[in-house]
């Protein structure tokens, strides 16, 4: 029996079936941001949320039966049961005011992650790049500190709203990381100075171009590596089923071996009584 749920839980079917669920219970959590669908198929789409939720519930429960321990030791195994363990909190009665437990429900639209390889393959990048993108963060925290000390020292008297002390002069630049707006906040200074060009450009290339492409490619390269190992553990897998076939191909040689002798005793036997 515990074959049996093992082999139909790693099928594709079952995996086929569970990411049709999933995409549509993304769909019906769309759905209910509409007044007018909720107004006039509200019980609706509250029935097609709790058939969700109990697909979900048996999708766990079988994961359970056909991995026993294995099962938490997969981390989107037990990113995929928190959720499910989320969606069962109820959202009625003493739980009513909670509107948060309510909107906890749209977590599950999250499964789409864990569904799509290349999607699992970007967050695992991410998730290792983390470390060495602290290390950057940490780096631009130092350019924003060097550039804050600066730019309150040159520009705290003509622009007090933007360079008056710390957080005002780190709000600044943050925003001309992102250039958004950049033109409102850095030409009332070129125009007044063009010399001020300087601090900014240097600002930019910097902060918006170097430190942002460094953390891209620091993504980049782990998504690489990701791959290249998952890369070489298909192969590896490949490589262990190939002398798994190898060895029973070399015991369906002996056993026809032994086969080809018995038939030929066989007929030495018949001959001599013969």
């Amino acid at each position: 029996m515990h074959t049996k749920i093992k082999n139909f839980v790693a099928s594709k079917v079952f995996e086929r079936f569970i990411f049709l669920v999933i995409l549509l219970n993304t769909v019906v959590l769309g759905l209910e941001t509409s007044p007018f669908l909720i107004e006039n198929f509200g019980k609706a789409l509250e029935t097609a949320n709790l058939i969700f939720i109990y697909i979900f519930v048996i999708e766990a429960a079988l994961k359970l039966v056909a991995l026993r321990g294995e099962y938490f030791k997969d981390g989107w195994n037990v990113f995929d049961f928190l959720i499910v363990v989320l969606s069962l909190i109820p959202t009625g009665g003493f739980f009513s005011g909670l509107r948060v437990l309510r909107i906890l429900r749209v977590l599950r639209s999250l499964r789409m992650v864990s569904s799509i390889k290349p999607l699992r393959k970007i967050v695992q990048a991410i998730f290792a790049s983390l470390p060495a993108i602290g290390w950057v963060g940490l780096l631009m925290v130092l350019l924003y500190y060097v550039y804050a000390i600066i730019g309150i020292h040159l520009y705290r008297d003509i622009a007090p709203g933007q360079f008056a002390n710390f957080p005002e002069a780190f709000v600044t630049l943050f925003s001309l990381t992102t250039m958004e707006g950049w033109q409102d906040t850095v030409f009332p200074f070129t125009e007044a100075n063009p010399a001020n060009w300087v601090y900014f450009l240097s600002f930019f290339a910097v902060a918006s171009f170097l430190m942002l492409n460094l953390i891209v490619g620091i993504v980049v390269e782990n998504i690489e590596v990701s791959s290249k190992m998952e890369t070489n553990q298909d192969a590896t897998e490949n490589s262990d089923l190939s002398k798994e076939i190898g060895k029973l191909r070399e015991q369906l040689d002996h056993v026809e071996k032994l086969l080809r002798e018995h038939e030929e005793r066989v007929g030495e036997n018949r001959d001599r009584v013969g």
